[in-house]
């Protein structure tokens, strides 16, 4: 009757671990590195710092750990034409991205639990479409079409190397040369 037992106990233990797993919960045996734990890679240099930026910005948070709050403004031109930002870029029903958007008016908001340089590129990250200096969007440079950049009414050759700040008025357009 023991040995019975004993099967039945590590059968279920084993059964919860599987479904430990599959549920993500995972990390309850195993906890997630912090970044300065990880191992070391030949990677470029700051190329850590922003793989640990970018992690925070595809996280999710609380309104309640806000400690860093701030609104850049964004504009993308098409040929002429106004493209949407859509509302609830980094918003889901159970999760709140730290660069998200509420409406459509291009107002990214910035609302992390840490105050962190976040850059254009992570606001593309978290809304999962492409920006660089290459492209936009759907759009690609090629030999009739070239993407510009403007900060607060200057240009910037940053693309999605800008550091994001309050009340930055960003516009990128993408036209014909």
């Amino acid at each position: 009757m023991r040995k019975k037992n004993n099967k039945t106990a590590v059968t279920v233990v084993l059964m919860l671990m599987v479904v430990f797993g599959m549920l993500g919960l995972g990390s309850v045996f195993n906890p997630p590195r912090s970044p300065a734990q990880e191992p070391a890679t030949n990677q470029p240099a700051g190329f850590a710092e922003r793989d640990a930026t970018r992690k925070l910005a595809l996280s999710c948070t609380l309104d309640s750990l806000t400690k860093f709050h701030i609104h850049p403004h964004l504009q993308i031109v098409v040929n002429g034409k106004n493209e949407i930002i859509p509302a609830n870029v980094g918003i889901t029903v159970d999760c709140m991205r730290p660069i998200h958007t509420h409406d459509t008016s291009g107002e990214i908001h910035v609302e992390s639990p840490e105050e962190i340089d976040f850059t254009l590129g992570d606001f593309f990250a978290v809304w999962q479409e492409p920006f660089s200096s290459g492209q936009i969007l759907d759009y690609r440079v090629n030999s009739g079409h070239e993407i510009l950049m403007t900060v607060d009414g200057r240009p910037s050759g940053e693309f999605e190397n800008l550091v994001l700040r309050d009340q930055q008025q960003i516009v990128i357009e993408y036209r014909i040369k």
